[in-house]
């Protein structure tokens, strides 16, 4: 389908947009949702580029073709004598959409407010998604009025609708804002088709006389892969944003997922010492929630655990190189706290002129710091500079990033939430520098953009796979933090850094309910998706042959899989890594069965969009080679929450390197390079391999017929080829850093 879209319409009806064999919006008009002192009042716009006048207030809604479709925003100005209060501004207020299929059958991709909030494709039909009702679920992921809705389906900064049942060659659009740093952008969608809206929220801003502002940009788009319209538009995002990429993402340990907060300092060192002791490549050590006596006094040290206070286990962690990490949660003060009892004055307050509460931790209101205050600007600015300076942390994990965001009346009135959440993301990175690492958690994703290098985007992964309240998909869960991690997959390397949250290997016991499959899911998914990778078990105590599933997702490749039935299936089933080297092409597939029931799995070499051809298989956890394939492959037991991951490789006339399993992606990251050299009677295949840490594993190579595989040598060690299936060799050997493999090829006489 063409991409152009057409533009008609008049002042009466509006616009209708509509892109050839796509989708139509009509009834397109604007609106401006402000008060003049307690008068509400609507300023419509019914045509591109047209201003309007009222109450002072001038708007202009500005439409300018871009990449195949529109980037529209609205410039308001006060031209009045008094001031007005700004609430809401609609880029778009659509009538009806038309995808060309019956609003039944669409797939929405529903993106939630900050890390924890539920995100996938939402089916209007027969959906997963489950709205609690609860006071709580409502503040921490529903922040705008109306939001719960029956029959509205909302998503914040970007949303695509899809034809489920034919995602790819179908009828699918986009709207996404492409800067976030101003306003919260909302999309709400009617499941009957029967409204499209595309808001920005100016939360009761003052507009003072001779001021202006302008709107985020929404960028609207059509195509026939709606996953492809949302990678697309995480890029360009994160180019408006000047987003923060990582060379490569961090790896590292936790307290969290083990001791809760109850560590010492001593835990925090015996761990240290495990993971030195185990050659363990994870660089930093990070100190979770709990050596604060309460939120928001960050040097007061619970003494009973850190008696030395906190220099000793920093200089611990930097002698053993690696580095410090930290968590704190900046933007509230607990109740008891000495930080609230000193500046009351620095709070958001409500109408009745109470503290707002940020979050409930452990039982104890946590208020929320209006970051607008230039004094908590300030104080946040030292704070973290100190952290910096005084305990040499470069690792910042910042959580309940939305409290910053809470409604209330703040110290400048002509200000957003966002605008809000983000002056105090500034302020924290102005204090650790543009070197360290800040990780954002609990976070409405859109303002932390360009300021964050790393970000969850799920709930926490806990020590069980379903959450313990089935109906809220937002309690942590490895099931609710493995669909987000998913699902949020195209945001890695666009906006930031993923971060899936931590990796649990140890064994299933009194501290962690999850099944081998269950682990393994969260092993593979980890790696397949690139981000961040975190231990949280306790080291010393671990039985040593988990640490395998550990070593197997170290490093992190960077590089993520791409969900390519995220539109078919709410929760995705197939994961596809495509990797290309100098020596060799080949991908790498999750296959995922989040059934409590044991499935047959049936993947098509077509449903991976893999060109035409013969391919080797291996089954990456079964370490068993299943053959060559020309049209796919039959898993019959697959198990439940198990991710089987395969491999596939073209077929060559001549030996190649088929796979290792030192790591689940089979060759990104622990093959630095593999060499072919022609012999008058064969080849050598020489592959030289780099990883941190130790582990033992294997290196297969293919031999296609009318070859043999002779000698080979590890680091010029002689070892005789095993041969592991008809056409497959192996040698194994230990990986301690690099190592050079060379196999020899015989051809054989016809």
């Amino acid at each position: 389908m063409s991409t152009s879209p057409v533009m008609n319409g008049d002042a009466e009806t509006g616009v209708t947009l509509s892109w050839r064999d796509g989708p139509t919006l009509r009834g397109v008009r604007g609106a401006v949702e402000y008060h003049v002192g307690e008068t509400s009042h609507s300023l419509h716009l019914h045509q591109p580029d047209q201003t309007a006048r009222a109450d002072g207030l001038t708007a202009t809604w500005r439409w300018q073709p871009s990449d195949d479709g529109y980037r529209v925003w609205i410039e308001l100005a006060n031209e009045g004598d008094v001031p007005l209060i700004l609430e809401t501004a609609d880029l778009l207020l659509a009538s009806s959409l038309d995808l060309g299929c019956p609003p039944a059958e669409w797939s929405v991709y529903q993106n939630g407010w900050q890390s924890w909030t539920p995100t996938f494709a939402r089916h209007t039909r027969d959906s997963l998604y489950t709205d609690p009702g609860t006071p709580d679920y409502q503040a921490t992921h529903l922040p705008h009025a109306g939001a719960g809705e029956d029959g509205l389906i909302t998503s914040e900064w970007v949303m695509v609708i899809a034809d489920a049942r034919r995602p790819l060659g179908g009828s699918n659009l986009l709207l996404g804002f492409v800067t976030t740093a101003e306003q919260l952008g909302e999309l709400r969608l009617r499941a009957d088709g029967s409204q499209v809206v595309a808001r920005c929220h100016f939360d009761g801003a003052l507009l003072a006389p001779g001021a202006s502002v302008r709107s985020e940009q929404l960028w609207l788009r059509a195509g026939p892969d709606p996953l492809v319209l949302l990678e697309e538009w995480a890029a360009a995002a994160g180019r408006e944003m000047s987003a923060r990429i990582p060379a490569s993402p961090p790896t590292g340990w936790c307290t969290w997922y083990y001791f809760y907060g109850e560590n010492s300092a001593t835990d925090v060192v015996n761990n240290l010492q495990a993971l030195v002791e185990y050659d363990l490549p994870l660089e930093v050590i990070l100190l979770d929630d709990g050596y604060q006596t309460a939120i928001g006094d960050w040097f007061s040290l619970k003494a009973h655990r850190f008696p030395d206070g906190m220099t000793p286990l920093a200089e611990a962690i930097r002698a053993a190189g690696r580095r410090f990490g930290l968590w704190t949660a900046p933007f509230g003060a607990a109740r008891n706290s000495q930080l609230y009892a000193a500046h009351p004055d620095w709070f958001l307050r409500d109408e009745q002129g109470q503290p707002v509460v940020g979050w409930m931790h452990w039982g104890v209101d946590c208020y929320a710091l209006d970051c607008t205050h230039p004094e908590v600007l300030a104080w946040l600015e030292e704070t973290f500079r100190r952290l910096r300076r005084e305990w040499g942390v470069d690792f910042f994990k910042i959580d309940f990033i939305f409290a910053a965001a809470r409604p209330g009346r703040r110290y400048d009135p002509s200000a957003t939430r966002a605008q809000a959440l983000r002056r105090g993301v500034t302020a924290v990175r102005a204090g650790i520098g543009d070197d360290a690492f800040l990780l954002g958690c609990g976070a409405p994703l859109g303002p932390c953009i360009g300021l964050v290098d790393g970000m969850r985007i799920g709930p926490d992964v806990s020590l069980t796979w379903h959450p313990l309240w089935r109906q809220d998909l937002a309690m942590p869960a490895a099931e609710s933090a493995m669909r987000n991690s998913i699902t949020r997959a195209p945001f890695h390397n666009r906006l930031w850094a993923n971060d899936p949250d931590c990796l649990l290997v140890r064994q299933r016991g009194a501290n962690l309910n999850l099944v081998l499959n269950e682990m393994r899911t969260l092993s593979a998914l980890t790696a397949l998706l690139g981000g961040l990778t975190i231990n949280s078990d306790h080291l010393p105590a671990i039985r040593l042959g988990r640490l395998k599933y550990l070593r197997q997702a170290l490093p992190p490749t960077g590089l993520s899989a791409r969900p390519l039935d995220m539109f078919a299936h709410e929760m995705p089933r197939l994961l596809l890594l495509s990797v290309e080297r100098e020596w060799g092409r080949w991908w790498v597939a999750g296959l995922v069965n989040w059934e409590e029931h044991t499935v047959e799995t049936r993947v098509r070499l077509e449903d991976l969009g893999l060109p035409p051809g013969r391919y080797h298989a291996y089954n990456y956890w079964r370490r068993r080679y299943l053959g060559t394939i020309e049209e796919g492959i039959t898993i019959p037991r697959h198990q439940p929450h198990e991710t089987i991951v395969l491999l596939f490789k073209p077929v060559t006339s001549q030996p190649e390197l088929l796979t290792t399993t030192f790591h689940v992606c089979q060759g990104v990251a622990e093959v630095l390079r593999c060499e072919a050299q022609d012999q008058e009677s064969g080849l050598v295949l020489r592959t030289i391999l780099q990883k941190a840490g130790r582990q033992f594993g294997e290196v297969l190579f293919t031999v296609p017929p009318g070859w043999q595989a002779t000698t080979g040598r590890v680091d010029g060690v002689r070892q005789t080829p095993r041969s592991v299936a008809p056409g497959v060799v192996a040698l194994g050997m230990t990986l301690a850093g690099q190592a050079e493999v060379e196999v020899a090829f015989q051809r054989l006489e016809r």
